[in-house]
């Protein structure tokens, strides 16, 4: 019998996420990343500002033609219990995708999130700029249900849509993600620590078209 404790229970599958799936998914960052992130709890807190922030940014980004938001449901309760944002870029695209079309509230960590989404441009550009290519925007899994395969499962669905687009890929990832995304076939191509002490670190990754 094969091995499957890295895979997802038969029942979870990775969809795109329509908008019966944005109330779930306005809390799936905290629900991800605050059990063990102390630097995005305090960019990012889950508060009525920042879960009205969320709503709309998703509810774009299901609009958006150059946007896939996959998720992944519990199928008890269909809620969000994971996220994948990736967004193809022109090659003459600046910035770090949709990130920078959205006002932050007051409950935002402003230095440090600037810090994050600057890093996230700055680097994205130095090794990308002058082709069309994905740009992994968000990435997590609800840590409840996190050693599942879950999130493997998500990595695997858009480096799928990348091969089939004929696009590589680009990533800003922490020290917990970095792993799994060298598995799926991603290089390091730079670091860059965040401000404010907390000693935290982003990666940034490329995968190559596999096609």
């Amino acid at each position: 019998m094969p091995d499957r404790k890295n895979e997802p229970p038969d029942d979870v599958g990775v969809i795109e996420a329509s908008e019966s799936n944005v109330p779930s998914l306005s809390t799936i960052v905290a629900r991800s990343f605050h059990p063990v992130n102390p630097y995005i709890k305090k960019v990012l807190p889950d508060t009525p500002h920042l879960r009205k922030w969320w709503s709309t940014i998703f509810t774009t980004q299901i609009e958006d033609s150059n946007t896939h938001l996959l998720t992944a449901l519990d199928p008890e309760t269909n809620t969000a219990i994971a996220v994948l944002s990736m967004r193809r870029m022109a090659a003459d695209d600046k910035g770090a995708g949709s990130w920078n079309n959205h006002d932050l509230t007051p409950d935002h960590d402003v230095v440090g999130y600037k810090a994050m989404i600057h890093s996230m441009g700055e680097h994205r550009e130095r090794l990308m700029l002058g082709r069309r290519h994905f740009l992994i925007q968000l990435f997590g899994v609800d840590h409840s249900y996190a050693g599942r395969g879950i999130g493997r499962s998500l990595l695997r669905r858009a480096c799928e849509i990348g091969d089939d687009a004929g696009l590589d890929i680009f990533v800003q990832a922490n020290a917990s993600a970095k792993g799994l995304y060298e598995k799926m076939g991603f290089e390091v191509g730079g670091e860059e620590v965040m401000p404010g002490g907390m000693k935290y670190v982003e990666y940034m990754l490329v995968r190559k078209c596999k096609i």
